[in-house]
């Protein structure tokens, strides 16, 4: 990450002696050189752009609520620009150069595996996809500014832990943050972990499924965060790690569907245990289908669906977005906080050796998909025929090419 302490010297005024002020994460050190004492004061973010514009003089986070990006009812995608550079020259490369921002220093053997920008444009499209952004202003209206709070909220596979991680480390409720900086946790600045009916919950539970230590929250109150990646990428995901997840699927992978004793191609039931109960589902293409349509079409409270490919390929310009969308304000993006490492952290995820980094993420998810997505021919047919049409166009999500025929 990009060096993003500064270091001034003052002149005190009643000594020759310097006094050195070193700001990280606002944290300010004063020390002196005759007296070896320092005061620290801490807070959550650096000096800002708005400390410099002198937006509220005594505490820079008490500010107007920014607009957000403005979202056409017919169309979910919202545009940030980009520069559609070749990799020949590394110093203008907009991938090269989204790692230095991140900090990160690139062997060459990464530099050649990564995708170009026009690679990762032709998979994801060219702005971040979100659904729900036209009920952010209700959320804002209705929640007063004291009260809001994100959560994650999705499938597992989905980034949920991206997400948390990308929000805890750049996002605050200005109104939160003057109230309990600067000794304030993170969920006291509006960011939790999950939404208090359970991140992975269906939303048809918010009402009445609570997750633990959650008793006390308003759940009107929490906007939830709702993580979607493309169903192929997350079907082989869950075959390596299912969680809760039951289904047969060791030797073939998702395993859609299967031959009835008649002859008939028949869907593969999946149960998965969410909010402490076994629920069953028609296959693990319908699981994701009712996952988010629970979202998009039953919920009667906001909501953000965001892309696992947006947080992965984008997390300044997605980051933003979803935290103005709840009335927050984010860090600049000269002290973002990228997330290089794996978001997934402690037991339950894998092995850690094979999890994967934000350098890993770019080169395994800016490749084009396989034919067929890697599926067997039943599967692929059955994933054309089982996944909503509806919401994958919707998200901006391509099925992946068939096998051409000979």
């Amino acid at each position: 990450m990009p060096t993003t302490n500064t270091q001034r010297v003052r002149k005190s005024s009643s000594s020759s002696m310097p006094i050195f002020i070193l700001h990280a994460h606002k944290i300010v050190v004063f020390c002196s050189a005759a007296i070896f004492t320092c005061l620290f004061a801490v807070n959550l973010f650096l000096v800002t752009d708005l400390e410099k514009q002198n937006i509220g003089a005594n505490d820079p986070w008490q500010i107007q609520t920014p607009a957000i990006h403005k979202n056409n009812v017919n169309d979910n995608q919202v545009e940030f620009d980009t520069n559609d550079n070749n990799n020949n020259n590394t110093a203008t490369n907009p991938v090269i150069d989204y790692f230095r921002r991140a900090g990160v220093e690139l062997d060459n053997d990464s530099i050649e595996s990564l995708p170009t920008w026009s690679q990762i444009e032709s998979i994801i499209g060219k702005k971040p996809v979100f659904r729900g952004l036209d009920t952010c202003e209700t959320f804002r209206q209705t929640v007063p500014p004291l009260g809001r709070m994100l959560g994650s909220a999705g499938m597992f596979n989905s980034g949920t832990n991206l997400v948390t991680r990308l929000m805890k480390e750049n996002c605050v409720i200005p109104e939160r943050f003057n109230k309990y900086a600067p000794d304030g946790s993170k969920e006291d600045y509006g960011i939790r972990w999950q939404c208090p009916w359970g991140k992975h919950t269906p939303a048809n539970f918010k009402n009445n499924h609570t997750a633990p230590k959650n008793e006390e929250i308003i759940k009107d109150h929490c906007l939830p965060i709702v993580t979607v990646r493309n169903p192929f990428d997350w079907m082989v995901s869950m075959c390596n790690i299912p969680y809760t997840a039951r289904w047969p699927h060791h030797r073939i992978c998702p395993h859609l569907v299967e031959m009835s004793s008649n002859g008939k191609k028949v869907p593969v039931g999946v149960k998965v245990k969410l909010a402490e109960q076994w629920l069953n589902f028609d296959s693990l293409a319908n699981l994701w289908n009712e996952f988010y349509a629970q979202y998009y079409r039953d919920f009667e409270y906001p909501y953000l669906i965001v892309r696992f490919e947006d947080l992965t390929f984008r997390q300044y310009e997605t980051t933003k977005t979803i935290c103005e969308c709840a009335g927050g304000v984010v860090k600049p993006q000269n002290m973002f906080k990228y997330i290089i490492k794996s978001a997934k952290q402690g037991p339950g995820h894998g092995k850690v050796s094979e999890r994967t980094g934000m350098v890993e993420a770019w080169i395994k998810y800016g490749q084009p998909k396989q034919v067929k997505g890697g599926f067997s021919d039943e599967d692929y047919d059955a994933a054309n025929e089982l996944l909503s049409h509806e919401f994958m166009e919707s998200m901006g999500y391509k099925y992946p090419p068939p096998a051409p025929i000979i």
